[in-house]
């Protein structure tokens, strides 16, 4: 049986696939509400990139933890 996870980032850690992130979508998006709300109103108030990459690293932060 092929394993949902066949890549690995630099460190080693896996780097989940689509159909992971998928099947995962419910509890990202209870898991991770806050985060995600977080990021968006950053990404309301400012369309330049560099100005949210806290938030969206703390939405990725989330969602690996998970």
């Amino acid at each position: 049986m092929a394993s949902a996870v066949s890549a690995v980032d630099a460190s080693g850690n896996p780097i989940p696939t689509s159909s992971v992130l998928m099947a995962s979508s419910k509890h990202i998006g209870l898991r991770c509400h806050s985060e995600n709300l977080e990021f968006l109103k950053c990404k309301k108030k400012d369309q330049n990139p560099e100005k949210c990459l806290d938030k969206g690293r703390d939405v990725t932060r989330c969602v690996l933890g998970l």
